[in-house]
């Protein structure tokens, strides 16, 4: 597709399927304390990310075997990065809903293999993520600077560094703290997304203008 159809894609999906999700849960007469999220749409999301956990697994593991004898395909290959980025997004989208709301929503014995299968899921996805990352630097040297790579750049910075920050908060909280650790990581890239959203928008267009 061309690069117009490539950003309507990825910008309206991800604009889009937030907010229907939100729209299909959220009660507007009650206080944001109080909405119920253990039901409905979003417990049936969450049940479906965490149905999909083991095939990303493989996949994610596919694709890190595939690296040493391809390495230089995302390198000279603009598509094969484009679906490395991809990937990526996919991941995280993932990774957050498959992760419960409350403790109590999993028993404590899939909590401890939902738990394994999340961070086996980060340190494949740092490593893919570094990997996509050092790609695109290549690129851009190669044929400069632009608003397409350096959004880009920006957006896998995030991504490694939320990861990283989401695995360091599991190791320090523990079993017993980590849906509360990975709310607060979440909680963290979802402020690093808004700003550097805000900075593609708005400044952007004035640097490559």
């Amino acid at each position: 597709f061309s690069d117009p159809i490539m950003r309507a894609l990825f910008s309206g999906a991800a604009g889009l399927i937030p907010v229907l999700a939100v729209a299909t849960v959220y009660d507007p007469e009650l206080p944001p304390a109080e909405q119920q999220f253990d039901q409905g749409l979003a417990k049936l999301i969450s049940t479906l990310g965490r149905i999909f956990l083991p095939f990303t697994l493989i996949v994610a593991v596919i694709y890190t075997l595939y690296i040493p004898a391809n390495f230089m395909r995302p390198f000279e290959q603009r598509d094969v990065l484009i679906v490395y980025n991809a990937m990526l997004f996919a991941v995280m989208g993932l990774i957050v809903i498959a992760t419960p709301l409350n403790a109590d929503d999993v028993s404590e014995k899939w909590q401890k293999w939902l738990r394994m299968g999340l961070v086996a899921l980060a340190i494949l996805t740092v490593l893919v993520s570094l990997y996509a990352l050092s790609a695109t630097v290549y690129r851009t040297n190669l044929g400069g600077l632009t608003m397409n790579r350096l959004t880009i750049i920006g957006w896998n910075t995030i991504n490694i560094a939320l990861l990283c920050l989401y695995l360091y908060r599991q190791l320090q909280g523990g079993l017993t703290q980590w849906v509360e650790s990975s709310h607060w990581a979440f909680r963290i890239g979802m402020a690093a997304y808004a700003v550097w959203t805000m900075a593609v928008i708005l400044a952007m267009p004035l640097l490559f203008g």
